[in-house]
């Protein structure tokens, strides 16, 4: 096979560093939960958390603005495809994959 057709082949093959690859499958950031679960399965273990979101607000009474914070409720979700394969936690809000972060090899 020559040079070129194995390099188009790589990238045809290839997976974005946002995305997570189970099976035949291929998830990415933006996609749903229900989504993530008919693609990869149950994860090895789920996690409920939230962050503050902060914004401002006019303060009348002191003439000023002043912080504020809402709370965003957040999942993480972890995948262990064994030792051959990096353990992927997937964070989550809305019902959405927001972030893909790989670990380290699993178990």
């Amino acid at each position: 096979m020559s040079r070129l057709a194995i390099f188009l082949l790589g990238i045809i093959c290839a997976v974005p560093a946002h995305a997570l690859r189970c099976g035949t499958g291929v998830v990415s950031e933006g996609d749903s939960t229900f989504e993530l679960l008919q693609t990869c399965g149950e994860p090895a273990l789920r996690e409920e958390t939230e962050r503050q979101v902060p914004y401002q607000i006019y303060d009348r009474v002191h003439d000023r603005y002043t912080t504020a914070y809402d709370t965003v409720p957040m999942e993480i979700w972890t995948y262990n495809f064994g030792p051959r394969r990096f353990i992927q936690r997937i964070t989550i809000e809305e019902g959405r994959i927001k972030h893909i972060e790989r670990g380290g090899y699993g178990y």
